[in-house]
């Protein structure tokens, strides 16, 4: 038989960024007890949501965060950065057609309805059995560019939708 996993402080961390969907503690706080108290083990609505740690049965709270002693709300978790502030994600878009006959325009159209100016668009005629995609990796790897998201329009995608 195991010994129970005993609870590091970054995995408390992780676990406090959700908000608990039984006991209602906001992030950055632990679980509570019905009594008031800081529950001994996170409940399993909450931790589950960290996927390093979905498959635990058990998810005590670490001593550092006072299990037993009254609950008090801890420090919430800082907001994401505005979509308009510089240091936010960089949106590109990516328009592929995989046959000759086929055309971009219609997917560069939904892109650009959806925000994406066509300088920051690009396509290319590619196969999808292709696994290097010229026009795509360049500028999803790009240095200026520290975490792109790229969208998609295609069939699937809800930009055409």
């Amino acid at each position: 038989m195991t010994a129970p996993q005993e609870a590091s402080p970054s995995d408390a961390d992780d676990v406090e960024h959700h908000p608990c969907p039984r006991c209602t503690a906001e992030p950055g706080s632990p679980c509570r007890s019905r009594s008031g108290a800081v529950a001994g083990t996170y409940h399993t609505g909450r931790f589950t949501k960290v996927p390093r740690l979905a498959k635990l049965l058990r998810m005590p709270t670490p001593a550092d965060r006072g299990p037993g002693q009254p609950w008090r709300p801890g420090t919430p978790v800082p907001l994401a950065l505005a979509p308009d502030t510089p240091s936010a994600d960089i949106r590109i878009g990516y328009a592929r057609c995989s046959t000759l006959p086929q055309e971009p325009r219609s997917q560069l159209d939904a892109l650009a309805k959806h925000g994406i100016p066509r300088d920051k668009a690009f396509s290319e005629k590619i196969s999808t059995r292709v696994r290097v995609r010229p026009q795509f990796e360049p500028r999803s790897r790009s240095p200026a560019r520290s975490r792109p998201t790229p969208r998609t329009a295609g069939p699937s995608s809800p930009c055409t939708r």
